[in-house]
């Protein structure tokens, strides 16, 4: 299992609009190599997570990734897609060396 390379941008503090609202912000991107990269399944997709987003993939990481996953914006296969909630942790006793799991997708609207 190799997977393939993603870029993910971790989202970071943002300026305030003039409602004082917080306006989206993420930090430069980096390449992330060796993730497993799945189609969601039609529940997944039916389904919409925090934020209004639409799961169109599930990433797995392995255990050595250090990025805060929540509110990220990952690019996979030339499509900029959002993080749906907080990545999912695996037992790490695994064979395998992938313990995180998250759903990515897009923002309708």
């Amino acid at each position: 299992m190799d997977g393939e390379t993603v870029l993910v941008a971790v989202a970071q503090a943002g300026a305030r609009d003039r409602f004082g609202n917080e306006v989206d912000a993420w930090a430069e991107p980096v390449e992330v190599a060796h993730v497993l990269v799945s189609e969601s399944t039609d529940d997944d997709r039916q389904h919409t997570r925090p934020h209004g987003i639409r799961s169109v993939y599930t990433l797995s990481f392995r255990h050595d990734c250090a990025l805060e996953m929540r509110g990220a914006k990952v690019t996979v296969r030339g499509r900029e897609l959002l993080v749906a909630g907080a990545p999912t942790h695996g037992p790490r006793l695994n064979a395998n060396p992938y313990d995180m799991t998250v759903r990515a997708g897009v923002r309708d609207g």
